[in-house]
């Protein structure tokens, strides 16, 4: 019998920030490098592992030669670039794109810099891996993954490597380490649980080192592992790499077990808390698409130049921000401001490269008449779009203009139908006005409108409708709606035509769930049978301890004080606590508001009359302490199962008993049956992570506000329970959530509308100058890419890293292999190939003189051979 092989894969689990910012963060990767690189001169056989880009860019940075030893022993084996990835990220919020460029960036980093990238993958730290991560491991060449949670006694996974599959088929070799990546004091009695633990893996690895704060492996740890392994002499022991260990491994395992789906739930109060950092990386993400893709068109006709550095410098703002402990919000208040600024520099270098590009399509377009502004709005999707849009502009100074304005939009020579809205500043002359209109826009197109107004003295001022409940109901194309007056809250949400509500009264009700004081973990105070509270949190039961009730008027005066309170001779207060606040042919708008306790919410129902449009936006005024805001949503119909977004891919799930938390990213959709019939009800939002699903109830995370980086607080410790501490997100948040109803539940409508919903279509007044050029340009770009299948769509345009590639990358969102054509103008020549179910697909596209050519490549921009 041969003997039992034990691969020691010594690492250093570095966060760059966590309880310290990243300064400390740097300073400990200088330290650690240093400790590892001395320990591969005194120890011949010794070999070291890390990963992350960033810091071997900071050792690059700062400490040079020592960037040069670690260069040399890669070279001679005893330093293995590991990992792959730019950072170690959270695996639940991020976007199926934002982990792709992890690896992205991570391999060119590697291959450029030291001749070498793994294809082994880890995550050691990270809370859950969500449903579709396989597909983009194994797109992205890693073949193995490692990673430690959820921890052993929480998840049932086999004990050793086995099988990871997602809903594509696609597959990679997956092993939790059940020891976890770091080495402790008692390490012989460590090395004595893991003997045991893997007594029937003939083929098995350990992880050794220490963690979180870095400083590299330990002396003494080292000297008793040498102990160790002289008093064991029945076992072989190999200082090793992952790489090595999974291909050994594979020599002679035989058939794996096969585990499908995703690997959750670990730390769910992660999935809600610091719900600031949350939006800021989602609205950053939602922006980077729509500038890379407007960029990757300016540049393919010719126009601008593609701003790579720039793109590049957002990106890694961005990635820098998914580090688990920064986006799952288990950081420090430093962690939290840093991070915010962080992805503000992100936003600031996209809005200014988006403008340019825009700028340079529309630049050469001939000037309008007199007295009128041009709008131009871009689409940056690669599908068809139908919304509404909201713009402003600037009326100018002249006061007879002014005396009473009405506001005309053409289009083509034509009328088009546009609302009145209320402008962003309250000033008393309308120098801006704000207005809605109905757009349908082509894939990629650049859409102009004409702005003029006229001075209508006969135009009434406008007048807001009485709150009745017959004001207060509606019928559109797509559902049939009732806000109750005495309560602000749906009542009623129907298909067209039927009686039957989908939703019980009092739906999307705002509601507080009494929660942990724990960054990590969410759920019952009343349910946990110890204030020492880890990774498995005990779930709410379905009554939320407060829920919020309809404002009298002292309570909306005290939330928004009216100007008629100050400045009348009126008794009382003028504010109501639900009105309608906007009213005309396209939208109506309800505004309700709420209080409980302290806190209180803004509500506004937004009812497209055009395109059947219903979202609700919520302004949230947050008092409470260690409280989950959730909204809730009584559901009248009998529940079958949840499906919601994740990584370019969607899990599904039958509803729990309690109210657990479970993970979602732009859409959750809840289906079963209503009458015999098939039904769902599908919430798209801009800034909720999380939901849980009770065979009655579908209730959406809002905010949750526990300490900052708590867990296990000591009630006798006057350290920290007799003096103020901070909790996370008090005070004002801005989150919107998006209403679809109907009968069989289609992946591919949902997905466009929620990508739509964080990814509108960019508006911009400019004043073209009529220069020399190509005045056809801005027409010309419309159609760029198109797809002859409406479930394969254009998730992402870029230019491809190296060379003058357009790179494409598509998604088949509805579970079936398909035989498509792709079109790129201005070339007629065809692309024909075969996208599997839920594949996803990158091409690179290049002009070859008259001709288009092509190949497919994986999802880092290597061939696929």
């Amino acid at each position: 019998m041969p003997k039992k092989r034990i691969h020691l894969v010594c690492n250093a689990h570095l966060d760059p920030v966590w309880l310290w910012h990243w300064e400390d963060g740097l300073a400990e990767a200088l330290s650690t490098y240093r400790v590892a690189a001395e320990f591969c001169r005194r120890h011949r056989r010794f070999v070291f592992n890390h990963n992350e880009a960033l810091l071997y860019n900071w050792v690059q940075q700062y400490e040079p030669r020592l960037f040069n030893r670690i260069k040399m022993l890669v070279r001679t084996g005893q330093w293995h670039i590991s990992g792959g990835t730019y950072l170690q990220p959270d695996i639940n919020s991020t976007s199926g794109e934002s982990h792709i460029r992890q690896y992205l960036l991570g391999r060119g980093y590697f291959t450029e810099t030291f001749g070498s990238y793994p294809k082994t993958a880890y995550n050691f730290d990270s809370f859950g891996h969500a449903e579709g991560f396989c597909q983009i491991l194994a797109g992205c060449g890693m073949a193995n993954y490692i990673f430690c949670r959820p921890d052993f006694g929480t998840y049932d996974l086999p004990v050793g490597a086995f099988r990871w599959q997602d809903r594509s088929g696609s597959e990679v070799v997956a092993r939790r380490s059940d020891d976890h990546y770091l080495s402790r004091e008692d390490f012989p009695r460590q090395l004595d649980r893991f003997l045991k633990h893997y007594g029937d893996e003939p083929e098995t690895m350990i992880l050794w080192g220490l963690g979180n704060h870095g400083g590299g492996p330990s002396r003494a740890q080292y000297t008793q592992l040498k102990s160790y392994i002289r008093n064991h002499r029945e076992v072989e022991w190999i200082e090793s790499t992952p790489d090595r260990f999974f291909a050994d491994l594979l020599k002679h395992s035989g058939s794996l077990p096969v585990v499908r789906g995703e690997i959750q739930n670990s730390f769910p109060g992660c999935y809600t808390s610091m719900s600031r950092v949350k939006r800021a990386h989602r609205e950053a993400e939602s922006l980077m698409a729509a500038t890379e893709r407007l960029c990757a068109l300016s540049w393919w006709w010719g126009a601008a130049a593609y701003p790579r550095k720039d793109l590049e410098v957002a990106w890694k703002d961005i990635l820098f921000g998914e580090f688990h402990d920064i986006l799952p919000g288990s950081g420090t208040p430093t962690v939290e401001r840093d991070s915010l600024q962080l992805l503000a520099h992100a936003n600031e270098i996209l809005r200014r490269r988006r403008f340019k590009a825009l700028h340079s399509l529309i630049r050469l377009e001939p000037r309008g008449a007199a007295g009128h502004v041009p709008v131009f709005v871009a689409n940056p999707h690669g599908f068809p779009v139908r919304t509404q849009i909201e713009f402003e502009l600037q009326l100018g100074h002249d006061p007879e203009a002014l005396r009473n304005p009405k506001v005309k939009l053409r289009l083509d020579g034509r009328d088009h139908p546009c609302q009145r809205l209320k402008a962003e500043a309250n000033v008393a002359e309308p120098w801006r006005v704000r207005l809605a209109t109905m757009v349908k826009l082509d894939p990629w197109q650049v859409l102009r409108l004409e702005e003029h107004l006229i001075n209508d003295r006969s135009e009434p001022q406008w007048r807001a409708p009485k709150v009745t409940a017959r004001f207060l109901s509606f019928r559109s194309t797509k559902f049939h709606l009732r806000i109750n007056p005495k309560t602000g809250l749906v009542d009623h949400l129907s298909l067209p035509g039927e009686s039957r509500s989908l939703v019980g009264p009092g739906a999307f009700a705002p509601a507080y769930f009494a929660d942990l004081d724990h960054s990590w973990t969410c759920g019952s105070p009343k349910r946990s049978p110890t204030r020492a509270v880890w990774s498995v949190p005990p779930a709410w039961d379905a009554a939320p301890a407060g829920r919020f009730r309809l404002a009298g008027r002292a309570d909306a005066a005290r939330l928004s004080p009216p100007p008629a309170d100050k400045w009348t001779k009126a008794t009382g207060t003028a504010a109501r606590p639900l009105r309608i606040i906007e009213h005309g042919p396209l939208r109506t708008v309800v505004e309700a508001m709420f209080v409980c306790g302290s806190s209180g919410v803004v509500r506004q129902y937004h009812i497209g009359h055009s395109d059947g449009s219903l979202q609700i936006c919520d302004r949230v005024f947050n008092n409470h302490r260690d409280h989950m805001l959730k909204l809730m949503v009584p559901l009248a119909f009998e529940v079958r199962d949840s499906i919601s977004e994740a990584l370019y891919s969607a899990v599904e799930r039958p509803a729990s008993r309690r109210h657990e938390d479970r993970t979602n990213q732009r859409w959750v959709a809840v289906r079963g049956r209503h009458g015999g019939k098939a039904v769902f009800l599908a919430v798209l939002n801009t800034a909720s992570f999380a939901h849980s699903l009770t065979g009655r109830e579908l209730a959406l995370n809002v905010l949750r506000s526990p300490a900052y980086s708590s867990f296990n607080l000591d009630p006798e410790n006057p350290r920290q329970s007799q003096r103020f501490v901070p909790r996370q997100d008090q005070g004002e948040h801005m989150l919107c959530f998006s209403l679809m109803i109907g009968r069989r539940f289609a992946e591919t409508p949902v997905s466009r509308a929620a990508q739509l919903l964080n990814t509108p279509p960019f508006c911009q007044v400019y004043y073209p100058q009529a220069e020399k050029g190509d005045r056809r340009l801005r027409r010309r770009v419309a159609g760029t890419v198109l797809v002859d299948d409406a479930h394969v769509q254009v998730v992402a345009l870029k230019k491809a890293e190296k060379g003058n590639d357009l790179i494409v990358r598509l998604q088949e969102t509805a579970g079936r292999e398909r035989q498509i054509t792709v079109r790129i103008k201005p070339f007629r020549q065809p692309i024909r190939l075969t996208i599997g179910r839920y594949g996803l697909v990158t091409l690179a596209v290049r002009r070859g003189g008259s001709k288009l050519r092509w190949r497919r490549m994986n999802l880092v921009e290597q061939p696929v051979l």
